[in-house]
Parts: C-alpha cells; sequence; structure tokens
C-alpha cells in the first residue's frame, strides 16, 4: 500500500491485511489466518513463461513479471478454493504500491536493492497513519528498532509478515518482503484469502483489494491496472494486435477459469460441474459459451472435430489433443505466445502453460480447428 494511501483498515475473518492504520483511536489489527484413463494425469515442472504472462510489459522489469506469473501459479495451487487469479491482479497492486520496483536494482533472484521502505509509522499523520505503530521486528525487516515500516514492492508492515501472508516465493528457504518472489507470492495468497474466492469477478476482487487497502480510490486504481494488464495477456496472444472474434471470447471463458480445481468428469455447456473441470470439459464449456459450439465431450471424440491443421498453421483458438499416454488422453485450448490453457490433472488446477517445451512439446499433436 502506497504511503499516500494508507488509512483505515480492519481484519476479515481469513485474510491478513498487509497494512492497517485506523484513524483516530482506533488500532492496527493483524488477522491470525492466516483421472482415467480419459484424462492425461502429468504434472509437469514450473515454468514461469506458462503463467499467461506476456513476454514483457512496458514498464515492468523482467524479474518483476516473472515474479508475478509464478505467484499466480503457486497461489492457485496453495489456495484451491481461489478462482481467478491470475498475474494482472498481483500486478496491479505492484503498479499502485511501488510502481513495480521501478528505480531498484532487481536480481534474477528476485532480490530488490536498495530497500523499498515506506515512511515512518510514527502516527505524524503521513498517509493517514496518525495512530503509532511501534517496532514488531526489531528492525529486521526494515531498519527501524522504533517505528514500523512498510517494506518492499508490495509494502508489507513487518507484523502482517510475520503471520500467513509471509511467504518463500523462490525457495531459497527464505521469506523476505523486499524480495520479488516473496512478496508476489505473499500478495497473492492475501488477496487469495483462505475462503472461496473468485478474483475474475471484478466485484469480488473489488473487496479482496479494499481488504488490502480499505480506500475506494485505491480500488479504483488497482483495478484499472488490472484491466490493461488482462489486456495485454489477450492483445499479446500470438504477436496479434487482438485475438479477434469468437476465438477472443472462447479464450477470455477459459482463462477465467485459472485456479478452478481439476475435477475428472467435470464441467458442462453451463460451467463447472462437482466443483471442477477436467481437460475436455473445460473446453466444452468455453466454446459453447463463447462461440455457441457444441463439441464432443472427451479428448479423444474431440480430436475428429473441425479440421486438421498442421503446428506451423496453429492459431489462438485451436484445439490440440495430445497423445502423451497412448490414447491421446489430454487437449488443451491454444491462446497464442506458445500457451496452451488446459485442466492438467486432479492435482492441478486449471492453469497455462508452454506447449513450445517441456512434456507437451514433445508429444504427439493432433490440432483441431472448429471456429
Amino acid at each position: 500500500m502506497t504511503a499516500t494511501k494508507k488509512v483505515a483498515l480492519l481484519c476479515s475473518a481469513g485474510l491478513l491485511t498487509p497494512l492497517a492504520i485506523v484513524l483516530g483511536i482506533c488500532i492496527l489489527f493483524v488477522a491470525a489466518v492466516a483421472g482415467g484413463a480419459a484424462e492425461r494425469e502429468e504434472q509437469g515442472g514450473e515454468d514461469t513463461a506458462g503463467t499467461g504472462t506476456p513476454s514483457e510489459v512496458e514498464g515492468v522489469h523482467p524479474t518483476m513479471l516473472a515474479a508475478y506469473g509464478r505467484a499466480a501459479e503457486r497461489g492457485a495451487k496453495q489456495r484451491p478454493k481461489c478462482k481467478g487469479l491470475r498475474w494482472s491482479v498481483i500486478a496491479g497492486i505492484g503498479k499502485v504500491e511501488s510502481n513495480h520496483a521501478a528505480g531498484r536494482t532487481i536480481k534474477a533472484d528476485g532480490t530488490i536493492t536498495p530497500r523499498i521502505l515506506g515512511p515512518q509509522l510514527n502516527g505524524g499523520g503521513v498517509g493517514g497513519n496518525t495512530t503509532p505503530i511501534y517496532d514488531t521486528d526489531a528492525g529486521r525487516y526494515d531498519g527501524d528498532t522504533t517505528y514500523d515500516r512498510a517494506v518492499g514492492p508490495m509494502q508489507f508492515i513487518p507484523s502482517t509478515w510475520a503471520g500467513p501472508s509471509g511467504a518463500d516465493g523462490n525457495d531459497d528457504g527464505k521469506k523476505d518482503p523486499n524480495n520479488a518472489f516473496d512478496a508476489a507470492l505473499g500478495t497473492a495468497l492475501y488477496l487469495c484469502g483462505t475462503g472461496t474466492n473468485d478474483l475474475s469477478d471484478e466485484v469480488q476482487a473489488r473487496r479482496a483489494i479494499l481488504r488490502y487497502n480499505a480506500s475506494g480510490p485505491y480500488a479504483d486504481d488497482v483495478l484499472g491496472h488490472i484491466r490493461e494488464y488482462d489486456q495485454l495477456s489477450l492483445t499479446s496472444l500470438g504477436g496479434q494486435t487482438t485475438t479477434p472474434g469468437k476465438a477472443g471470447k472462447v479464450i477470455k471463458l477459459a482463462l477465467a477459469q485459472r485456479g478452478t480445481k481439476y475435477v475428472w468428469g467435470g464441467g458442462n455447456t453451463q460451467g463447472p460441474t462437482g466443483g471442477g473441470f477436467d481437460c475436455s470439459g473445460l473446453l466444452v464449456y468455453a466454446y459453447y459459451q463463447g462461440a455457441g459450439i457444441t463439441l464432443p465431450r472427451t479428448s479423444q471424440a474431440m480430436r475428429s472435430a473441425g479440421k486438421a491443421v498442421t503446428r506451423s498453421e496453429l492459431l489462438p483458438g485451436d484445439l490440440i489433443v495430445f497423445n502423451a499416454d497412448g490414447n491421446w488422453g489430454h487437449v488443451g485450448l491454444y491462446i497464442g505466445n506458445g500457451q496452451m490453457v488446459h485442466a492438467p490433472n486432479p492435482r492441478t488446477p486449471v492453469e497455462t502453460a508452454s506447449v513450445t517445451s517441456g512434456e507437451w512439446a514433445r508429444a504427439d499433436w493432433t490440432i483441431r480447428r472448429v471456429l
């Protein structure tokens, strides 16, 4: 939360407020909360290039962009009840809080130097802070042994970071609010909370942002950036200026389901069933709602849908049916830029993944164009 926009925040069940400054006589609260033969059951390794992020975004350091993408992927796995988590949501917070750590040196491991520190929370009125927040970390994170300061690109206060929001996003065994990967994952976990949440729904996303900072203008600002970044995700696909017509609608619907859990046999033309989708069920839903097309229900049957095209002809909106297990048991929706959106297996919710590297690139393909 930016130093100039800190306002009163109260805890909400199951969530942590990174900075809760209650005006006047109020006090700071920190929450204590913290399939089968028909589908391929393989979980690929993490690939931040496959999280649906554009290859580059003007004004965003590549490491920050990678941190947002990885946080969206990991956050969806750690908070399976949270739907619609994507890089753009985390980046919207990062833009408002620190302009993506602009002006700092950012290493490939996420280390940011010099540290990003908010003003001393001494009750002097900066950012609306009229209640002193005395030191809680012996200066460990903010270097201040008298008062707390918000730390890092996502502006967590030390006492909040010490709770469930603190995260190790780069697997170095440390939880550092000034590290891009750690802070981005902490933000993802905070926005998702521990209950059911759908961040693809702007009303629910706004509620989550207001828990981060209870300021209407702040939420408006963040949401504006999220919309901007969502558009970048769509317009950058396949090097096109836009993903046109029905293909764009189908892709948008499928991407909105990222984070929805995998359920074998789940999904139909109306949406998830049993709380989730399998690989073919996801595409049955997206194609019907986005283009009015009823696809066959299984990946094997989708192998005969529409017309065949070659890899060199592949376009956003095409189906890719994979023969990675001997029975053409997996299908994904190509979204451009070497990526697909799919429902992988019972251990992994709906996600984006690379089709130009890793296991999916090595598998046999049938590409079907139905649009």
